[in-house]
């Protein structure tokens, strides 16, 4: 009992020093609910004071006419001031509020002269703060700290005195708030569409492929491994669906497959974007950013604003959760407006940082070297070189790839792309084989083209892959800048499948007797873990016109990889459609005369977006013994052909008007058949969440 009493004592002590502890820490500050001023969804303007002819009797709903679209606002309704035109006038008074939280914030877009078209805080009738837009019809969270008056009655006036270019305002979710509203309203956004039943399902989103959930991307940037995630950076919109306020977005795979969409990482600040570029891992902390034990992810991308490009860094230690600007930057800095897309590598013979980095104007790759990431020092200049019409060269790669055939020889291979000029029309890219040793890269033959698609852009590969792997990885901007504006929303752009890359001896085309190298590029395995079922198709009725193999609701989903075998003997050619509905579909065949294996588009559904966008693709290729293998991947809205195991590749974008898929054969003569074709629906790596 006694030693029951003396247990219950110490207890008793024990929760009074914690309770005496309590008291004495410092209280965490708890941010108060936000408080709504207004949010323009009502049909009138209520209480506000309105003069003029720019607010009209209500508050707008959206785009006025002749207006550009005007996006981010919430809900239905706003001010916009644009609706008599810009030459329209006047102001909007609100009743008068408390000022009860830290902050004022707002969505605000529009002309950009504060001294004609601003949003005003009144304190007791005086004017103690200004806000106006940038230009932009694109609305975006601005806020004032207005702290100093906790307590006063204030009102927010909004005045439109601009009558030339840009003389209006779009205005809308008026709040106070004790937490500084960030720029974009990405947040939000994402929420109300994550409570869509189209979530990540619309009919023309890729299943296997990479998208965002929404809004704008393009190329893919920072792919590295680490600590078990195989991470995926990108340019990103997080204000909209169209190229602008160029951000990293990020999303992290434990298998190249299925992909987990998170936070923004590195967003626009301060006027500079967030251009393309690399993350690596400083396992040897040379940078002093992390430690040995716990090494930095640290991303090395171009800064671009304020006139010119300069290479800057971010690191994490968080594996990539959140991300430091580093306090130093710019890293390099050549007072050049057109300087980017740097790729930074470990290169173990010298023991020393390297970077390839596009002067892109003048179509130059230039070499750096660095011991700690942070002090660069160029090496060597490439180019310019290659394909002469390129309209620049920007996005570059280098690495070094095993030549197959059994052999132990390896070769580098350096790739850059261009924004136009490229072999099937608009932006694309060429590679070159040769040798590199720490200083300069010395090619062995011309450049070739590295897709003969319209659709395969800044590819880039994987920095610290586990050695145990052993392969090399990229993966590729799905989309071309010429005709980048593709028919899909929320969302705008997906990535190409992950695919392995290896080089090859063949023989060239000209002389048999000699070889060329030729870079290699296949889905990763892991692909295959999608494929459902499979099924041998019958490709026995082949012939011309094309003929049915497959019956309407046999593919239920436009989402399936198809292999095969095509023989086209004699004839001038063989392959197959993939038909959408009456007149609509895609070919992929092989063509004697010329030699190639093509992807005709031309006839594959919506194709009117753009002028640019409806033909005919093809890629040189060899018939091996008389036959041509072919690996088609399809997803609703994407087609790739991989050629002779890899040899050469088609991408191209494609949007049906139906998903539902029946599969037709056809050969130009009686000499052609298919020997093979096996069909395996794919899993989607959005609903297969198991």
């Amino acid at each position: 009992m006694r030693t029951l009493d003396a247990l219950s004592r110490r207890l008793s002590l024990g929760v009074a020093v914690c309770g005496l502890l309590f008291w004495l820490l410092p209280l965490r500050e708890v941010a108060a609910d936000d408080v709504l001023i207004e949010d323009f969804e009502a049909e009138s303007y209520g209480e506000w004071t309105i003069t003029g002819d720019a607010f009209g009797p209500q508050p707008a709903k959206g785009t006025h006419p002749n207006q550009q679209a005007v996006v981010g606002f919430r809900g239905t309704g706003l001010v916009n001031t644009f609706r008599a035109g810009d030459p329209s006038i006047g102001s909007a008074t609100s009743p008068e509020f408390e000022i009860s939280r830290k902050y004022v914030g707002m969505l605000i877009g529009g002309g950009a002269r504060i001294e004609e078209t601003a949003v005003e805080l009144l304190v007791e009738g005086t004017v103690v703060r200004k806000m106006a837009g940038d230009d932009s019809e694109e609305l975006e969270w601005k806020n004032w700290d207005v702290s100093p008056w906790l307590g006063k009655q204030a009102q927010i006036r909004i005045v439109d005195q601009g009558t030339g270019s840009w003389g209006h305002l779009n205005v809308d979710h008026l709040i106070q708030s004790d937490k500084r509203p960030t720029r974009f309203d990405l947040e939000y956004r994402l929420s109300e569409y994550r409570k869509s039943t189209d979530y990540l399902a619309e009919p023309l989103r890729p299943q296997v492929h990479f998208s965002p959930e929404i809004h704008w991307m393009n190329d893919p940037n920072g792919l590295v491994f680490h600590q078990g995630e195989y991470h995926l950076f990108y340019q990103y919109n997080p204000a909209g669906n169209t190229w602008g306020h160029m951000s990293w977005g990020h999303a992290v795979s434990p298998d190249l497959v299925h992909w987990e969409h998170l936070p923004l990482a590195i967003p626009e600040e301060d006027g500079v974007m967030i251009f393309s570029g690399c993350c690596v891992v400083d396992h040897d902390n040379t940078a002093g950013l992390g430690t040995k034990d716990d090494p930095a992810m640290v991303a090395v991308y171009t800064g671009h604003g304020h006139g010119k490009q300069v290479q800057n860094l971010a690191y994490s230690t968080d594996r990539g959760r959140t991300w430091t600007k580093y306090a130093g930057n710019p890293v390099l800095d050549i007072n050049s407006s057109a300087f980017r897309d740097p790729k930074v590598f470990w290169h173990a013979p010298s023991q020393e940082w390297k970077m390839v980095v596009s002067l892109a104007d003048e179509k130059v790759l230039v070499f750096y070297g660095s011991s700690d990431l942070l002090q660069w020092n160029e090496l060597s200049r490439f180019g310019p070189a290659g394909v002469v019409s390129k309209s620049n060269w920007e996005c570059p790669d280098l690495f070094e790839l095993p030549v197959e055939n059994g052999s132990e020889e390896t070769l580098w291979v350096l790739e850059a792309d261009m924004g136009s000029g490229a072999i099937a029309g608009g932006s694309g890219g060429e590679y070159f084989v040769g040798k590199y040793d720490g200083v300069r890269f010395s090619p062995i033959q011309d450049s070739q083209w590295v897709d003969h698609g319209r659709d395969f852009y800044a590819p880039v590969s994987w920095s610290d892959l586990p050695e145990e792997d052993g392969r090399r990885i990229w993966i590729g901007w799905f989309n071309n800048w010429e005709t980048c504006l593709v028919p899909t929303f929320p969302w705008r752009s997906c990535m190409s499948i992950p695919r392995e890359l290896s080089l090859r001896r063949i023989p060239t085309a000209a002389d048999a007797s000699q070889s060329a190298v030729v870079l290699v590029q296949r889905p990763v395995r892991e692909l295959e873990a999608l494929r459902q079922g499979g099924e041998q198709i019958d490709t026995s009725a082949i012939g011309w016109p094309p003929q049915s193999v497959t019956t309407q609701g046999q593919i239920a989903e436009l989402s399936f990889d198809l292999e095969m075998t095509l023989e086209p003997g004699e004839s001038r050619s063989c392959g197959v459609r993939i038909r959408t509905g009456e007149g609509e579909f895609i070919e992929v065949g092989y063509d004697r005369e010329p030699g190639v294996v093509y992807v005709d588009r031309t006839h594959s559904g919506n194709v009117d977006f753009h002028p640019g966008f409806a033909g005919r693709h093809a890629a040189p290729t060899r018939l091996q013994d008389g036959t041509v293998t072919l690996r088609v991947v399809v997803d609703r809205s994407t087609i790739e052909v991989f050629i002779n195991d890899g040899e050469a590749v088609i991408s191209d974008r494609v949007f049906p008007t139906s998903q539902q898929a029946v599969l037709e054969v056809f050969g130009g003569g009686p000499t052609a058949k298919i020997s093979k074709m096996q069909l395996w629906p794919l899993k989607s790596i959005w609903m297969d969440r198991d």
